[in-house]
């Protein structure tokens, strides 16, 4: 039994269509996702917090999360694994968004990747926002599940990859600009008095 061909993957999903599915969270879950259709909130806030100097890093630091994690997992993993859909799968399970095409990849899921990645930013640079945007991760991850897109683990490597991405990001972005940092105690202009 490979990774990819386990029972627990899609008895998760269609324990999900069976317990959470109803007409009333489907248009709530489709605006979740709909969010984060190719990095949608979390680019405009990372442009956004790139316009003020005191967050710039923060918005830097997003934004270079959200290109890596592109690159890698559309630009890569999903070529390397071409894992199917579990919509392309199971073609006979009621759609509430058009179904992707089966050369959109499953393996991992970009939506999770990209949230993830943004939260593990901003979690980095403070803890509280960090609590909401990774709540908000959780339920775009979440959203993939249930508009049956995505299986289980997925999301799960979306959200790990991201987690760790992110963090990767934050890092050198502070590295870097750390080592730009006038150092406070260097008088930025050496002046001499003229007699």
């Amino acid at each position: 039994m490979s990774f990819f061909n386990n029972p627990w993957d899609p008895a998760i999903l269609f324990w999900i269509q069976h317990v959470f599915v109803h007409p009333t969270w489907t248009p709530i879950m489709i605006a979740i996702s709909n969010l984060v259709w190719r990095g949608g909130i979390w680019v405009l806030l990372g442009l956004g917090l790139c316009i003020h100097k005191t967050y710039r890093n923060t918005g830097i630091s997003i934004l270079a999360a959200l290109i890596l994690a592109t690159i890698l997992g559309d630009g890569i993993i999903k070529h390397l694994i071409m894992r199917l859909r579990p919509c392309i799968e199971y073609p006979w399970v009621p759609m509430a968004i058009p179904t992707p095409s089966p050369a959109d990849y499953s393996f991992p899921s970009g939506h999770s990747f990209a949230s993830f990645a943004s939260a593990s930013v901003l979690w980095c640079e403070n803890r509280y926002i960090g609590i909401f945007a990774i709540v908000l991760a959780a339920a775009v991850a979440f959203s993939r599940l249930y508009l049956f897109v995505h299986y289980p683990s997925d999301v799960l490597t979306g959200a790990l990859l991201g987690s760790i991405i992110g963090t990767i990001s934050y890092t050198c972005v502070a590295a870097v600009q750390k080592k730009l940092a006038v150092d406070p105690k260097t008088p930025a202009h050496n002046h001499q008095k003229i007699s």
